[in-house]
C-alpha cells in the first residue's frame, strides 16, 4: 500500500482484489467502498498529535477503537507509514520477532487461582499485558508510560505509574524499583514534583502537582511493604537518596497546609490533580486522603532511621485524618464530599473518595455507608440514568454543580471527569468491596464487558455512552489484575515483617 501526506491528512490507497472480502474498522475515517468489498480511498485526520478514528464494521457503528482492524477471508496486510516504502519494508522485516516477543510475554503471565472463569482469566491476562506493553527503557529512563499516546515524547506520570505498578508486585517487582528511580529524577532540589517525567529527564510538565509527591512516597512504602527490600532507600538519583526524596517531596507539599492540617488548593483555576479538567479548589477530599496516607507511610519509612521525626509525621497524620472527618464528611449524605472551598461545597459522590476505604481512613461505620452509596449512586446497574442505562461505575454522581469549574471534555455531563467510567477506579472500588466482604464482580468486570462490546480489545482510559473514549492500552486500567493478585490479603495493610 502507498500513502501520501497533504495538508495534514493521510491519504491511503492500495490494490484490492475482488476475491478478497474486506471488512475494515477505522475510527473517524472517511471510507469509500468500491462496491465489491474493497476500499478505494480513506482519509484519516491527524488531531492533537494522535490519530482518532471512528468505526464501521458490518455496517454498524463501533463506538471507540483507536486501532484499525482489517478482516478478510485470507491473509491481508494494511500498512500506514510516514516514511518511504523501503523504510516500511525494513520495519516490517522485524515484525515476526516483535510478534514472537508479544506472544512470549502473554504466555509468561501466571494466572492466579482467584481468576476462576474464562472471562476472569482473559481480563487478567489483558490487564497484565496492558501494563507490560507500556514499560519502556531509554538509558536511565526505565518506567511505565501512561498509554500508547504518551510515546512522543515518552513520559511516565507519578499518579498513573502508581496505579499501574499495583499489578506488577507479584511477578515483576524489579520493574517497580526501576519506576521509583525514574520518578526520582523528576524531583527538583526543593522537592517539587512534576506531573510527569520525560525520557530525557529535561522536559517539565506542570510543577507542584498535589498528588505527585504523595504517590512517590506511597510507591516507595508499598515496594518495601510488599518486597521487604529496604535497599531502595539507599538508591540514588542526581546525588540524593530515595529516602531523602521521600522527605523532601512531602515536606514541600506540607507548605500548602493550613492550620487545620489539610492541604489547600489555592486559586480559582487549579486543576493540578488527577481530575485535571475540573478546577477543584480549597479542600479536595482526594488530595487530603492521599496526603494523610503519605504522612502515615512516611512515618513508617522514616521510622527505620529517625524515631523522633517519624513521631512528628504520625502526629501530622492524626491531625489531617481528624480534619478530613470533621470538615469533609457529610453525615446526612453518608459520604465524604468532593471538595469544599469556602462557602461552596461540591457535594456529589466522587469515586476517588474510595481511597478513604482502601487506606482505612474511614472508620467501620463510615466505610459501610460509603460502600452503600457507591453501589446506589455510582454503579449504573442500580442508578439507571435516563437514556444511558447500565455502563459501569461512574466517576461522579450527580454531575458537577460547579459547572463553570469544568472545562474541555469534562464540560459535558457523563464525559471524562464529569461522570464517565474510569476502569482503574472501578477496579479500586472492586477491591474495596472485596476487602469488606461485598460482592465486587460488577465493579471489576463491567468496564471489561462494555469495552469488548464496543470493539475495544485493550483496556481503555475512560468511557460512557455519551463519551466513547479514545485512549486504548491505558496502563492504569491494568488494575483489574491487582484485584485478582491480592484477593486474599489486604495489600494496603502494614506488613510488619518488612519493617
Amino acid at each position: 500500500m502507498e500513502k501520501s501526506c497533504r495538508s495534514g491528512k493521510i491519504f491511503v490507497t492500495g490494490k484490492f482484489y475482488e476475491e478478497v472480502e474486506y471488512d475494515v474498522c477505522s475510527n473517524e475515517a472517511y471510507v469509500t467502498f468500491d462496491g465489491k468489498g474493497g476500499i478505494t480511498h480513506s482519509t484519516i485526520y491527524n488531531q492533537s498529535g494522535g490519530f482518532f478514528y471512528s468505526a464501521n464494521v458490518d455496517n454498524r457503528y463501533v463506538a471507540d477503537n483507536d486501532s484499525i482492524y482489517l478482516r478478510t477471508k485470507r491473509n491481508a496486510q494494511l500498512v500506514f507509514a510516514y516514511e518511504s516504502m523501503s523504510y516500511c519494508t525494513k520495519m516490517l522485516s522485524g515484525f515476526a520477532a516483535y510478534k514472537k516477543q508479544v506472544e512470549d510475554e502473554i504466555r509468561s503471565v501466571k494466572i492466579p487461582a482467584s481468576a476462576k472463569t474464562e472471562r476472569d482469566k482473559t481480563l487478567y491476562v489483558s490487564s497484565i499485558f496492558c501494563a507490560l506493553e507500556n514499560y519502556k527503557e531509554f538509558g536511565l529512563f526505565k518506567g511505565f508510560g501512561a498509554s500508547s499516546y504518551t510515546t512522543a515524547p515518552v513520559l511516565t506520570f507519578f499518579r498513573d505509574s502508581y496505579w499501574t505498578v499495583l499489578s506488577m508486585y507479584k511477578d515483576y517487582p524489579h520493574l517497580i524499583k526501576n519506576q521509583i528511580l525514574t520518578l526520582a529524577h523528576g524531583i527538583d532540589e526543593s522537592g517539587n514534583c512534576t506531573s510527569s517525567v520525560a525520557f530525557d529527564f529535561l522536559s517539565r510538565f506542570r510543577r507542584n502537582h498535589y498528588d505527585s509527591p504523595c504517590f512517590f512516597v506511597l510507591m516507595v512504602y508499598d515496594y518495601i511493604n510488599r518486597t521487604g527490600d529496604r535497599s531502595i532507600l539507599y538508591e540514588t538519583a542526581n546525588g540524593k537518596t530515595v529516602y531523602d526524596y521521600c522527605i523532601r517531596v512531602l515536606d514541600k507539599l506540607s507548605e500548602f497546609e493550613d492550620r487545620t492540617g489539610l492541604i489547600v488548593k489555592l486559586g480559582r483555576y487549579n486543576n493540578r490533580d488527577w481530575a485535571d479538567q475540573i478546577n477543584r479548589t480549597g479542600y479536595v477530599t482526594y488530595v487530603e486522603l492521599l496526603y494523610a496516607r503519605a504522612l502515615s507511610c512516611l512515618a513508617k519509612i522514616v521510622g527505620t532511621r529517625d524515631q523522633n521525626r517519624a513521631r512528628r509525621y504520625r502526629e501530622m497524620f492524626e491531625k489531617t485524618k481528624g480534619a478530613i472527618d470533621r470538615l469533609l464528611w457529610d453525615e446526612e449524605k453518608g459520604y465524604y464530599v468532593n471538595y469544599r472551598d469556602g462557602d461552596f461545597v461540591e457535594d456529589n459522590l466522587s469515586v476517588d473518595t474510595i481511597l478513604a476505604v482502601l487506606f482505612r481512613i474511614a472508620d467501620k461505620e463510615k466505610t459501610e455507608r460509603i460502600l452503600d452509596n457507591v453501589e446506589k449512586l455510582l454503579e449504573t446497574k442500580n442508578n439507571r440514568i435516563k437514556r444511558l442505562g447500565d455502563f459501569g461505575v461512574m466517576s461522579v454522581y450527580p454531575c458537577y454543580r460547579g459547572a463553570d469549574r469544568c472545562f474541555s471534555r469534562s464540560q459535558q455531563p457523563f464525559c471524562f471527569h464529569n461522570g464517565a467510567v474510569w476502569p482503574y477506579w472501578s477496579a479500586l472500588v472492586a477491591y474495596a468491596q472485596l476487602m469488606n466482604g461485598r460482592d465486587h464482580t460488577y465493579a471489576l468486570t463491567s468496564s471489561f464487558i462494555w469495552n469488548l462490546k464496543a470493539g475495544n480489545y485493550t483496556p481503555n482510559a475512560c468511557y460512557s455512552p455519551l463519551f466513547p473514549g479514545k485512549m486504548p492500552l491505558h496502563a492504569r486500567s491494568s488494575d483489574a489484575a491487582f484485584v485478582y493478585d491480592w484477593s486474599d490479603v489486604d495489600f494496603f495493610a502494614d506488613n510488619e515483617k518488612a519493617w
